[in-house]
């Protein structure tokens, strides 16, 4: 068949929009027509295929009369916007499944001019394609048309559909600063909340994946790891969809570069979360310090459970190691179960481990104990006191940094309620108690929930204030009652949100000296939040020789009292 010079030109408007040759296109027209037994001329056989490809046959013009917006004079709602810049951070092609359930392909860059920089999300086939084939990359000035404009979290996005075109310029925008991409500190990111960050950090804990049912019907999968950065501040990573599996291949121990994870700060805390542009890159693996090594135990600290559903016990052993004393913290039911039922002192053969949180050794997934022999002597009482203190580090309120503390000073406040919240036994997700039933975000209606008490106190050693956050059994302890307890009071008493008063407890413990041990973290609004792990009423005495020694290293110095007798 022959074709006019305007037919030719809307074939090669089709091709360049849906990615295919022209020739393709026009195989297809003229089957078309064939099928349709001449029923259906080229012209409409082309608008047949250009509206199965969801391309706009309706041809640009040379001269369009859209001016270039600045990136900050952008709102959402805009269709057919124009606008200038850089691309200064290239993702790159990201599957995804689209609304019929099939697999597709979109890309994403951020582009930049002199007043900003904003993320472009391209469905367009042909300029996917474009990305694909390195025509369009990192440093490249780019003018785009016909681009809608929305809000993504947050932010103002463009939006590259099939009518969008995008045109590679020459030259511009040398003067443009970009700011330098480094790896943050925990520290750094409380006040970037929404952001994508990169972060480089070590593994220190890895949890399993867990799958949920959304509201819609379709499967979800998550896990999550906890990072340690070189400052010494922790972070929890939440792995989405197909990076939860990556968790699995990680070692504890590692050394991993995170890039494009995104803030969440929840309760003062902050998270970071992947997307689908996250990318997670091992620049360490360590398999531990030592292969194997035997040890002594003299002392073991209570079993301890985290997670609210999927739930993981640890127990932490003070251990002699060639005359050296070092805490061991040992993950997994079966080695948990085998030291619970042992009697310090003992001798065991451990190993691989490496060096987890505040440099506590830590027995490694692939870790074997092997039980060798128990020693027929009584630990001294004093053992105790020595393991908490090599445990939890002594410090001032307003001189301590993350990790496992131990802090003394005067309640001075308790919370007027304790308060029981609940949580989604799919997800883990904290859910909305409505009429007997539960609301979760991710998984829609359920008909039960699990219940999470907790409390809060501050104390105030006179350098600074912490916010203590006692859960379950912690907060039972300084309660006098159980989590059912508390929701039967609270069901006598009205409270639809299962909070009882806390009078009782604040008239025994508000004015006390106490000394509190567990993980701190400090928080953005400056005030020291410690997760509990124990808490004891102080002895006033022990506590007076130890306030005296601190006194003499502030002030006198080290050595400062050589030779005086008084």
């Amino acid at each position: 068949m022959e074709y006019d010079e305007e037919f030719l030109e809307k074939v090669r408007l089709v091709a360049s929009k849906a990615g295919l040759d022209e020739e393709e296109v026009l195989r297809r027209v003229e089957q078309y027509v064939r099928e349709m037994k001449g029923f259906v001329k080229p012209d409409g056989a082309l608008s047949l295929l250009a509206a199965e490809l969801n391309v706009n046959l309706a041809l640009p013009d040379e001269h369009p009369s859209y001016p270039v917006i600045k990136l900050d004079k952008l709102v959402p709602g805009m269709r057919k916007a124009s606008v200038q810049g850089k691309i200064v951070r290239m993702y790159g092609v990201l599957e995804y499944v689209n609304r019929s359930g099939e697999p597709s392909e979109r890309a994403e860059f951020k582009i930049a001019d002199e007043t900003g920089q904003i993320d472009v999300i391209v469905w367009s086939k042909s300029i996917v394609d474009m990305i694909k084939r390195g025509e369009l990359k990192e440093g490249d000035v780019v003018r785009i048309s016909n681009a809608r404009v929305s809000e993504r979290f947050g932010r103002i996005a463009l939006h590259l559909n099939s009518g969008a075109d995008i045109e590679i310029l020459s030259g511009g925008y040398e003067d443009l600063e970009v700011l330098e991409r480094k790896p943050l500190k925990v520290s750094e990111i409380y006040d970037k909340e929404g952001q994508e960050v990169d972060f480089k950090g070590i593994v220190l804990r890895i949890f399993p994946v867990s799958e949920f049912t959304r509201s819609d019907g379709s499967i979800g999968r998550r896990s999550s790891m906890l990072l340690r950065d070189g400052d010494g501040g922790t972070v929890r990573v939440v792995l989405w969809g197909d990076k939860a599996k990556l968790g699995e291949e990680l070692v504890e121990g590692s050394t991993v570069l995170l890039e494009d994870v995104r803030v969440v700060i929840r309760d003062d805390s902050v998270e970071l979360h992947t997307t689908p542009r996250t990318k997670i890159e091992v620049l360490e693996e360590v398999e531990g310090e030592e292969r194997e090594f035997e040890a002594t135990v003299l002392y073991k600290f209570p079993v301890e459970e985290v997670g609210i559903i999927w739930k993981r016990r640890y127990i932490d052993l003070l251990i002699e190691v060639n005359g050296d004393l070092d805490v061991l913290r040992v993950w997994g039911e079966k080695w948990v179960s085998l030291l619970e039922s042992e009697v310090p002192p003992f001798r065991m053969r451990i190993g691989p481990t490496y060096r987890g949180e505040d440099g506590i050794l830590v027995l490694s997934r692939s870790g074997e104990i092997e039980i060798l022999k128990r020693i027929p002597k009584e630990i001294p009482p004093l053992i105790r006191k020595l393991a908490k203190k090599i445990k939890y580090r002594r410090m001032w309120i307003g001189e301590s940094s993350d990790g496992l503390r131990e802090f003394r000073g005067t309640v001075v406040y308790m919370s007027e309620m304790a308060r029981v919240s609940w949580h989604c036994p799919n997800c883990g997700s904290r859910v909305e108690p409505e009429y007997g039933r539960y609301h979760c975000p991710n998984c829609g209606e359920l008909e039960r929930a699990i219940p999470l008490l907790h409390l809060t106190f501050l104390i105030d050693d006179g350098t600074g204030l912490a916010r203590i956050v006692a859960f379950r059994d912690k907060a039972e302890a300084i309660l006098g009652m159980t989590t059912d307890d508390v929701i039967r009071r609270a069901d006598e008493l009205g409270e639809a949100t299962h909070s009882i008063p806390t009078e009782h407890v604040a008239e025994k413990i508000v004015g006390k000296e106490v000394i509190v041990r567990g993980r701190a973290t400090y928080l953005e609004s400056g005030i020291v939040k410690l997760i509990l792990d124990e808490m004891e009423y102080a002895e006033p005495k022990e506590e007076a020789g130890l306030l005296i020694e601190e006194i003499k290293r502030l002030w006198l110095g080290s050595g400062s009292n050589e030779g005086n007798n008084g």
